[in-house]
């Protein structure tokens, strides 16, 4: 997920209450705010839960709500310039839209892997878990259970480490970029044995 504008839509739970980056509290429904999930909180197997929150603009459908709620529409109001300004926001009716929000859909079973380390690192979301995973991630969504804790079972092993390793983009250091085209590169069987012959 995607939101051009970090600043108007991620809010972090304090003692003081749900707050912007900037220290002010938020007001915002309740049942627009969703856990967030940033590359750096998964590890292998596990999500780490954080208390980021990202104010999620859309229905259950996915599309941007129609119109706001009151409270969510006079936080967004004063970013309405900057969020109309974004490059994924031209012709979008909706100026409080956030973008490329398949992976957020809950109704599915995901497996979420961060773009970026020293190896690669997934964890698998439960259908009903309604983290939302950033631009830090990636996201598979799988048709089964069996499928998901397949793919991260092969995800978090040392030999598919080693052969991202081989071709993964590098970044500084010891570190790669785990890109969707480098995985789909990975020598998965299409045809996994189900149960005894």
């Amino acid at each position: 997920v995607k939101s051009g504008c970090n600043g108007a839509f991620i809010v972090t739970v304090t003692d003081r209450g749900i707050t912007a980056e900037n220290g002010g509290v938020v007001e915002v429904e309740a049942e627009l705010l969703r856990p967030l999930v940033r590359g750096e909180h998964v590890r292998a197997w596990q999500v780490d839960v954080r208390n980021e929150l990202i104010i999620w603009t859309h229905g259950r459908n996915g599309r941007p709500l129609d119109r706001l709620p009151s409270r969510a529409e006079r936080w967004f109001r004063p970013w309405g310039r900057r969020l109309m300004a974004r490059s994924d926001a031209r012709g979008n009716g909706r100026w409080w839209a956030l973008f490329r929000t398949k992976a957020a859909g809950c109704d599915v079973r995901r497996v979420v892997w961060a773009h970026f380390g020293r190896a690669p690192r997934a964890a698998v979301l439960e259908p009903g878990r309604e983290a939302v995973p950033l631009n830090t991630c990636y996201v598979a969504r799988c048709a089964t259970m069996a499928d998901a804790y397949a793919l991260a079972a092969v995800l978090n092993s040392p030999l598919a480490t080693a052969w991202l390793r081989a071709i993964a983009g590098p970044a500084r250091g010891q570190f790669r970029r785990y890109l969707r085209w480098s995985l789909s590169l990975l020598p998965v069987p299409t045809d996994w044995p189900v149960g005894p012959d």
